[in-house]
Order: structure tokens, then sequence, then C-alpha cells
């Protein structure tokens, strides 16, 4: 009779694998010795191990697969995303109108989230032409009025001449107050007509020296603070004679204002390969480095207590940078503190 636990190992004999059952051999309680049953399983165990190679190596290719798909699956759900995400960062009061996303192949909750976005670019585009349209409106109604204001204040004072001291003192602020905010008025018209996209340029040959000779002296108030620098004769730009005579207008009247007294304001003219350059420089206080980036933003002002000594209402060169990049130009400022500022145009020639 075989006790119940027969003791099992597993051995190796001249290369083949065997199994040993071993077990004592007792008969009416003698024991007799020790019985051995012994397998062969050289066999199953090959059989054993290729199974488990070919299993392992499917995992592993299941699982590489997977992770493919997976990533595939991931980058095609994410798509939709970065280009929300890229939308989001370019999307401006140009392009407002225009900016629509459509993921008819995305995930529900994707689908989801750009018409959301949709209609949040949709109330924002109304946002911004209501405004526009209201700042145009504005600008235009008491443009008119203001200017016959002005007129009337003009008028009474070269025809008065009773007028006491304090009266024409009163009526010449009067007069220079409601100067200020026609060209307020204008600007505002400008830059809303310049978002909606409402500025037409007429492009021709500008000969650049008779243009800045020719804006330098309708500023007479600071045409005896201007010098002009012309390093090379008969410089011609592709722009609109207008529109360069109010960008020069705008650049050498704020060179004017942030400039200490008594010094000189000078006006470049050059070529550089196929643009043509005007500088203006000034002499003033100089832009902090942390303000360059934002000087050409609408109503941003380096200084305020100064802008509002000076009359400056941080339009002129949100004007100026839109009207020079509408004739295919370029503007850039270079500042130093206490040194001055030196503004860049660049046009093509």
């Amino acid at each position: 009779k075989l006790p119940p636990n027969p003791r099992l190992e597993s051995v190796n004999i001249q290369g083949r694998q065997m199994i040993v059952c071993i077990s004592p051999l007792d008969i009416n309680g003698n024991l007799l010795g020790d019985l051995f049953v012994i397998d062969d399983i050289t066999q199953n165990q090959r059989s054993f191990s290729t199974v488990t190679k070919d299993l392992t190596l499917a995992s592993v290719i299941v699982i590489g697969l997977s992770a493919v798909v997976i990533a595939i699956y991931v980058r095609q759900s994410i798509k939709p995303l970065c280009k929300m995400n890229k939308m989001a960062a370019d999307v401006s009061p140009d392009n407002l109108a225009n900016a629509h996303l459509k993921f008819d192949q995305a995930p529900t909750e994707v689908r989801d989230l750009a018409q959301a976005f949709n209609m949040m670019l949709g109330r924002l585009s109304a946002a911004w032409e209501q405004q526009r349209r209201f700042v145009s409106d504005v600008s235009h109604e008491l443009r008119t009025p203001l200017t016959l204001v002005h007129g009337y204040l003009q008028s009474t004072l070269r025809r008065c001449n009773t007028l006491t001291d304090p009266q024409r003192e009163g009526l010449e602020i009067a007069a220079a107050e409601a100067d200020r905010t026609i060209r307020l008025l204008q600007d505002l018209l400008d830059l809303a007509r310049a978002d909606g996209g409402h500025i037409r340029f007429h492009i021709e040959r500008v000969p650049l020296k008779e243009l800045t000779l020719e804006t330098i002296e309708m500023c007479r108030y600071a045409s005896d603070r201007v010098k002009t620098d012309i390093q090379v004769a008969g410089i011609d730009a592709r722009a609109d004679r207008h529109r360069l005579k109010q960008v020069l207008i705008n650049l050498i009247d704020n060179a004017v204002k942030y400039s200490r007294d008594h010094t000189v304001v000078t006006v470049r003219l050059r070529l550089e390969g196929e643009w043509a350059i005007i500088e203006v420089c000034d002499r003033g206080r100089g832009i902090p480095m942390a303000n360059l980036t934002q000087i050409f933003e609408p109503f941003y002002r380096v200084d305020e207590d100064r802008s509002r000594a000076t009359g400056g209402t941080g339009l002129g060169l949100s004007i100026v940078k839109t009207l020079v990049e509408g004739m295919r130009g370029k503007i850039k400022v270079q500042s130093t503190l206490d040194e001055g500022s030196i503004f860049t145009v660049s046009l093509p020639t």
C-alpha cells in the first residue's frame, strides 16, 4: 500500500529531464524499502518551454501594438485641442470674424468644446464690431460740432479786441482743449477704420526728401528744432503719400513733445538693401525696456502724468504702426533711458 503523499523530485539524467516519485514500500507494517517511479518528461518540458516563449512573444507584440494604437488614438484625440489652442493664441480683431472650428470626426466631448469655443468667438466678434461702430459713430458725430465750436472760438479770438486778459486766456484754453479733443476724435476714427479694414492706401513712388521737408515745414512749432540727415539723395519709397505724411507728423510731434527743451530732433533718410529707412531720433527721457513691447498698443502711455501735460492720448503710435504695416512696411523702436529714442520706419522701394 503506497502512502497518500509520495515525494516528487525533478532530475536531469544525461540531458533528459526526469520526474521521480519516491515512496516508502510498507507491507503489513513492515518497511521493505523505497519505491522509485521514474517518468521521462523531456518532450513535455520542451513543449511547455516553447508554449511559454510563444506566449511571451505574443504578449510583447500585443502590448506593443496596443501602445501604438493608443498613442495614435490619443494623438488624434488631442489634435483638435492643439488646433483650438493655436487658434486661441493667434486670434485677433483682424481675423476674429473668420475664426471658426469644425471637427466632424472628433470625439463628442471635443465637438461640444469646439462648438462652445465657436459660440464664444462669435460673441467676441459681435462685441468687437459693436464697439468699433460705436467708436466710429461717436467720433464722427462729435467731430463736426466740436470743429464748429473750435472755429467760433478762433474767430472770436481773432476779431474781438475788447476782451480782457482773463477772458482771452479762458478762450485760448477752451480753443486748445477743443483742438485736442478734435485730434483725439480723429485718431479714434482712424483707429476704428483701421480695425474695420476700411482704410484704403494709394501706393505710389514717393520722394522721401521732398515729403520730409514738406512735413517739417507743416510742423511750424517744431521746424526750428528738427534737422534732417539725408545720407543718399533721391530716395523713393512705395507708399501712400498722405498716410506717410501722417506717420511723419505723428513721429515728429512725439519726438518734439518728449524731448528735453532746446534739444534737436533728427530725421534721417537712408537706403538699406531694398528698403527705404526713415529714422526719427529724439533726446528725451527714453523708454524703459519693459515698456518697449507695449509702446504701439492703443491708449498705452509710458508716463501718464507727462502724457496728460503734453496732450498725449496714447493713440498716435498705434495709428502709426497700423499705417506703416498697411503700406507693407515695418516699424521698430530703440531707446536708452536718459539718452533718447529712435523710431525706425522701413518701407519698400
